[in-house]
């Protein structure tokens, strides 16, 4: 897969660098090495985000190659580029405003990801491999042997940041001895594990905290506890000065409680959708719950939206779910 992606790149000169809607660490790392290495090969490339660049991601834009989407100063951006590489995704939609310029292209349009789906759709090219870690060890097998000696700083440190930011600091399931030694690699290199993990978790706002401590109000426990969630709506953000940035990392808070198997944070999304983020412990496929609402990503982690209430969205879900947990809980 890797060969022939490093073919399709070599094939353009203008190449168009997005991830999903909100992005995340690996999305945004993925794309700044990505970009790094093609402006060291004499290719012009843009990185893209929508809406913006989070303010815990900031760091890793250490050349201001990060341009947030504006629909009046981007107008043309559908005809600049010879290709456009959408990263840790592989569903057009999920670029949420970038999806219609995406649909109008010249451009060659492809993918590259390393989550669970069907056959990608709309792409002239896809790049996937689900036995990766993250997008950013793609990235990382891509760039290393074509690179002596040490990774430029901004690519070894983008690097080192998606894959902390995907295998939940070494955490999750998707954590493998292969990514353990990528890791060791980039350490080697001088990067520094506690301040990238500073700059990715340790940004948290008075208004954040709030957020926390309203939504955990309100935690409510299915199945004997082995179902944990809470819900968060726009009257809850405004009422805490929050943004939809600041749930980063609540949907991690119900599965600390003894006896979670599945934990859930659901949301009002900034276009008005519900939204869902699954995080299953170990033994309950939520990407299968996600996928019956058109979403999708990991076996241990998924998300999902849907253009319904928020309340009739929670009762579909927490049903999927109890059905999911009494099939996959023996």
């Amino acid at each position: 897969m890797l060969d022939r992606f490093a073919a399709f790149l070599d094939r353009h000169t203008r190449l168009l660098l997005t991830t999903h809607e909100n992005p995340d660490g690996d999305g945004v790392g993925a794309a700044v090495a990505l970009a790094a290495h093609l402006k060291a090969a004499g290719r012009t490339a843009r990185i893209v985000v929508t809406p913006a660049l989070p303010e815990n991601l900031r760091f890793l834009d250490q050349e201001g190659w990060i341009e947030a989407y504006d629909p009046g100063v981007h107008r043309d951006l559908a005809a600049w580029p010879d290709a456009w590489l959408l990263i840790d995704a592989s569903e057009p939609h999920r670029m949420g405003p970038l999806s219609a310029a995406f649909e109008t292209t010249q451009a060659m349009r492809a993918c590259l990801d390393h989550h669970l789906k069907d056959a990608p759709k709309g792409f002239d090219a896809e790049f996937t491999n689900p036995d990766a870690s993250a997008s950013a060890e793609l990235v990382y097998d891509l760039v290393r042997p074509r690179i002596a000696g040490p990774l430029p700083d901004v690519m070894a440190q983008a690097l080192y940041a998606g894959i902390v930011s995907d295998t939940g600091n070494f955490r999750h399931s998707n954590t493998t001895p292969k990514i353990h030694r990528i890791a060791a690699d980039l350490v080697g290199q001088g990067i520094h594990p506690s301040r990238t993990y500073n700059a990715l978790y340790q940004t948290a706002t008075p208004a954040k905290l709030k957020l926390f401590g309203r939504a955990l109000e309100g935690l409510q426990l299915r199945d004997g506890g082995r179902f944990a969630y809470v819900a968060v709506t726009k009257a809850d953000l405004a009422a805490c000065g929050a943004t939809h940035e600041d749930l980063d990392e609540l949907v991690e808070e119900p599965r600390r409680l003894k006896g979670v198997e599945v934990a859930a944070l659901f949301s009002e999304a900034a276009d008005g959708r519900a939204k869902v983020s699954l995080r299953s412990r170990e033994r309950v496929d939520v990407n299968a719950v996600c996928r019956r609402f058109g979403g999708g990503g990991h076996r241990l982690a998924s998300g999902a939206k849907a253009a319904v209430p928020l309340p009739d969205f929670i009762a579909e879900v927490e049903a999927a779910v109890l059905a999911q947990m009494a099939k996959d809980i023996v």
